[in-house]
């Protein structure tokens, strides 16, 4: 979202350094204002244009975030003016650096690495520099974290310093100190960051959860609230049909969506009933149990009321899953549930053989 308009700020920025140099105003004569005031005035509109960039590029995209956790973090947009100054800055003093044929051409392209590569590089907690991973990891049960703000803010003072520096230094050997400020907010930040590794999130507070209803206590989010109605009214009808089939409900649900439909809620509640993972021993050595997962959970969603055109759509294997879960479900009631329970604890297992064809429970209808 803000990598085009802050390498643009930044190229912006050498280039109306090296339009400086090239007038001779400066090197030509006694200045006189300082430099700083004269980068000031010449950046103020590259500074206006840029931050207008980011605006239309929030508001192109604020749609998408409609129902999200809490409204707008006002952090964030000033976590971006940073960066559009300290970018825009640091590419104006790279501009009192290098040849004038080099210097735009040189700061697009590494202000674009710099913007876009770490996402795809390791170590993970690389990405977190930079201020573009702020949009990974959202969810009604997590919220931002304050160190995924400070830390590109703290790279951004160092670039600050650092073009400071350079604008005001006569002689090089005081511009090299530069490097020194950058490096150590760049420390700093990266100390922040390391234990964070991928997620700029953090868990929210619990006691923002609103909880109610039985035999399902269903915990919601202020934003889920306007629809607590029917997520309370649906998953009751839910763990009703499943108690009706000996099938213990969970005793607590936390939907992570908002607008749902009765589908969503029956297929959400039934996944809170599996198994986050294999068993400890899967990756070791075979786990024959993983062939009964999709069944089991394909049962689990039929029993509670889903609708079978729904579940069978998104299993791709010419309906051979739903023709076996629906030959159970022909089972007297007390059979199906011996056939739950001996499959679902091989999901757990990893020496238990599950059985799942229906005539294997015959005998036991009689």
């Amino acid at each position: 979202m803000s990598i085009i308009p802050l390498t643009l700020c930044a190229a912006t920025g050498a280039w109306e350094a090296v339009r400086l140099r090239r007038s001779g105003l400066i090197d030509n004569g006694a200045a006189a204002r300082p430099p700083l005031v004269v980068a000031l005035s010449q950046l103020c509109t590259v500074w206006a244009v840029g931050l207008l960039c980011v605006l239309v590029a929030l508001a192109c995209v604020a749609d998408r975030a409609r129902g999200g956790p809490g409204g707008p973090d006002l952090r964030v947009l000033a976590l971006l003016s940073i960066l559009v100054f300290a970018y825009t800055l640091a590419g104006y003093a790279v501009g009192w650096l290098m040849p004038w044929m080099l210097t735009v051409p040189a700061v697009l392209v590494a202000t674009f690495l710099w913007l876009i590569y770490p996402k795809a590089m390791e170590p993970l907690w690389l990405r977190q520099l930079n201020g573009t991973n702020l949009d990974e990891g959202w969810s009604y049960e997590r919220t931002l974290a304050t160190k995924a703000l400070i830390a590109p803010g703290l790279v951004a003072a160092g670039l600050l310093l650092a073009a400071l520096i350079v604008m005001m230094a006569r002689t090089r050997i005081v511009r090299l100190l530069a490097l020194l400020p950058a490096a150590v907010m760049a420390a700093v930040a990266v100390s922040l960051v390391v234990p964070m590794q991928y997620d700029a999130t953090k868990p929210r507070e619990t006691s923002a959860l609103s909880c109610a209803g039985r035999p399902v206590q269903v915990c919601l989010w202020p934003e889920q609230l306007r629809d607590r109605d029917n997520f309370r009214s649906w998953s009751k009808e839910a763990a009703m049909r499943l108690k009706k089939a000996g099938v213990e409900p969970p005793g607590t649900y936390s939907p992570v969506f908002s607008d749902p439909e009765r589908e969503d809620v029956i297929m959400s509640l039934v996944s809170s009933m599996m198994p986050d993972s294999g068993p400890a021993c899967f990756g070791r050595h075979a786990w024959p149990g993983e062939e009964a997962y999709v069944p089991v959970a394909m049962w689990l969603e039929l029993t509670a009321g889903g609708r079978t055109e729904d579940v069978a759509s998104r299993i791709d294997d010419a309906g051979k899953t739903l023709s076996l879960v629906e030959s159970v479900r022909k089972l007297p009631i007390k059979t199906q549930r011996q056939w739950y329970n001996k499959n679902r604890l091989t999901l757990m297992h990893c020496d238990l053989e599950p059985e799942l064809t229906a005539t294997a429970y015959l005998s036991d209808t009689k």
